[in-house]
């Protein structure tokens, strides 16, 4: 739990997906964590819109985004 913490809390944290990987952890999140697109939109801090077309593999989150959204399936599987 301690290395879930540190790294949740870290800044120069970078993490990189290819397409797929982030559609996965979006559906993951959706499903698991019971959220809808506009309220995942809205704790990345991106329009649905673009959310739904990473979604839908068409296009990927830039680096701070995708960190985000790492962070988001972390806090999710650790409860």
């Amino acid at each position: 739990m301690g290395s879930l913490v540190k790294l949740l809390t870290s800044t120069d944290q970078t993490v990189q997906y290819k397409k797929e990987a982030q559609k996965y952890l979006i559906e993951f999140i959706l499903f698991q964590g019971n959220y809808d697109l506009i309220a995942l939109a809205e704790l990345l801090d991106v329009s649905p819109f673009y959310l739904n077309q990473v979604a839908s593999g068409k296009a990927t989150f830039e680096e701070e985004v995708a960190n985000k959204l790492f962070k988001w399936f972390l806090v999710i599987i650790s409860d």
